[in-house]
């Protein structure tokens, strides 16, 4: 079994939302979401028990937020991360804590040669950055340079963005979302492959908008449709979906994620 992401021309304009630097500092940065990231890695730490000096691969690894506390322990990290946005982010952030040197390589995974990386890692880890066209091949090379652990973390339900995106989609492109597969088919994809992982399912928390326009501002970069139709289209689905809560407005229902680990081979 051969798992690819489906692909849309329309969904490769969206995928350039994290290279906009105003929608990593909303995410990333803003008090309000910083909270309920650092529970989610602090949870992820606890699932990966990573020791200390560790040398460590993060495929995707944005703005640092496993990085630069790694880097703080001690850990020889490496990252891997395309999107300018992320990685001057994660410039500032290493500034900040004083962590000390991260090594980035710009690249998307599927453009890194073994070359790049160096020596084998202890730890090679992926957080919700398994977006390549042939996680098959993704995957060996995750084997190929790690010689102990890998660790992904991906969606086992729908995240609420692709709840969305699969009821805007038709409204606005005039077609189906096209999705990507959840974390069961990436775990047959492991077994299929000879990689026996465990699976640990997450449930993670729903996200919260302060107000309609907030939604319809984040949905705009998402989808990338800024003309005044779309506006249209999103203003009506957020005031009619949304309900309000005491933190503020959720559009409901629960998503679960998973851990998917396994120890490689020792030559």
């Amino acid at each position: 079994m051969k798992l690819a992401r489906l692909t849309d021309p329309a969904l490769e304009q969206a995928g350039t939302y994290w290279n906009n630097r105003k929608n990593v500092a909303g995410l990333y940065v803003k008090s309000r979401t910083r909270q309920a990231w650092q529970g989610k890695v602090d949870a992820q730490f606890s699932a990966m028990r990573i020791p200390e000096g560790a040398r460590v691969l993060d495929i995707g690894g944005g703005t640092g937020t496993h990085a630069v506390p790694l880097a703080t322990r001690g850990c020889a990290v490496t990252v891997v991360e395309p999107a300018t946005a992320m990685r001057e982010e994660l410039e500032k952030n290493l500034a900040e804590s004083g962590a000390g040197k991260v090594t980035v390589i710009p690249k998307r995974w599927e453009d890194i040669a073994q070359d790049d990386l160096g020596n084998p890692f202890d730890i090679v880890m992926a957080s919700y950055s398994l977006s390549m066209t042939d996680i098959g091949e993704a995957v060996a090379a995750m084997q190929a340079c790690c010689r102990g652990s890998v660790h992904l973390f991906w969606f086992l339900t729908p995240p609420s963005w692709a709840r969305i995106s699969a009821d805007l989609w038709p409204l606005i492109y005039g077609r189906d979302y096209p999705g990507e597969p959840l974390a069961d088919c990436l775990w047959q994809v492991l077994y299929e492959m000879g990689i026996y992982a465990s699976l640990t399912p997450e449930r993670k928390g729903e996200t919260v908008y302060r107000t309609v326009d907030e939604a319809v501002e984040e949905y705009q970069q998402r989808l990338n449709c800024t003309g005044p139709r779309e506006e249209e289209i999103l203003r009506r689905y957020f005031t009619e979906q949304l309900r309000q809560t005491g933190e503020g407005l959720i559009l409901g229902g629960a998503s679960y994620s998973a851990h998917i680990s396994w120890q490689c081979k020792q030559s």
